[in-house]
């Protein structure tokens, strides 16, 4: 069984986290125009990758650098398949995910092209991440981003953290999908009131019933992956990620 989909259901970013917290062990094959790229994956950290052009089947990028420029790719396809041996191989990868997320981030215009499923705006409510706190490792953070950090388990929203810190709203929301993107921290799920007529089936889902809330992305091989559309909006990363999660493990 392979993870299959697009950058478009799931980001590279969010892969990243899954491979991680999993941990697993395989390769990740992209294709992006007239492009193709591998990622190399033991226990969760990523040990070699290349970008190849095509046709000529030429290397344009290796190791962080290829890292890097498939980070920067929104609309790629991918596939990840379970490999026990690539654990021998060596470690090229000099530098962690969370550190090459944060270099491909300053490549960018707009931070928020490298989150689609996250939303930050100067109202938004934040906390500290309920994720696996690994994603520090590796991560030497800016004077600035540490403020935003301190900030947040007391004032929480974007505009009032901006006006604390004296940092300008446009880079304070830089800042936030900075550190949102490293998995340090995260948006305030929307608690919407329920209706006394909601069915309680619906109140209470079971666990095998919220994977269908996310983006269609887990296929049988040689299926086709399409993402769902639904009526409700899904959860922010953290009910993303565990929904994954708990796919994911069966691979």
């Amino acid at each position: 069984m392979a993870l299959k989909g697009t950058l478009r259901d799931m980001s590279l970013v969010d892969l990243f986290h899954v491979f991680r917290m999993g941990p697993k062990t395989g390769v990740l094959l992209l294709a992006y125009a007239s492009s193709h790229a591998i990622v190399y994956v033991a226990a969760g950290t990523l040990i070699n990758a290349a970008v190849v052009r095509l046709p000529d089947r030429a290397v344009v990028a290796a190791q962080d650098e290829a890292v890097i420029q498939m980070l920067l790719w929104d609309d790629a396809t991918f596939v990840f398949r379970y490999d026990p041996a690539i654990a021998q191989r060596p470690v090229r990868i000099r530098h962690s995910a969370e550190h090459l997320i944060l270099e491909s981030m300053k490549r960018r215009q707009s931070p928020q092209e490298a989150l689609p499923h996250h939303t930050v705006t100067s109202d938004t409510r934040l906390q500290l991440s309920l994720l696996d706190s690994r994603g520090k490792n590796g991560v030497s953070l800016t004077v600035e981003q540490q403020r935003i950090l301190s900030r947040i388990p007391d004032l929480q929203v974007v505009c009032a953290i901006s006006a604390a810190t004296g940092i300008p709203p446009d880079q304070t929301i830089r800042l936030v999908l900075e550190l949102m993107a490293i998995g340090l921290i995260e948006i305030v799920p929307t608690r919407r009131p329920v209706s006394s007529s909601v069915n309680r089936r619906e109140m209470f889902a079971t666990e095998t019933e919220e994977p269908a809330a996310i983006p269609q992305v887990m296929m049988q091989p040689g299926s086709q992956a399409q993402p769902v559309a639904h009526g409700r909006r899904m959860p922010v990363r953290r009910s993303l990620i565990d929904a994954v999660m708990r796919r994911v493990r069966a691979l």
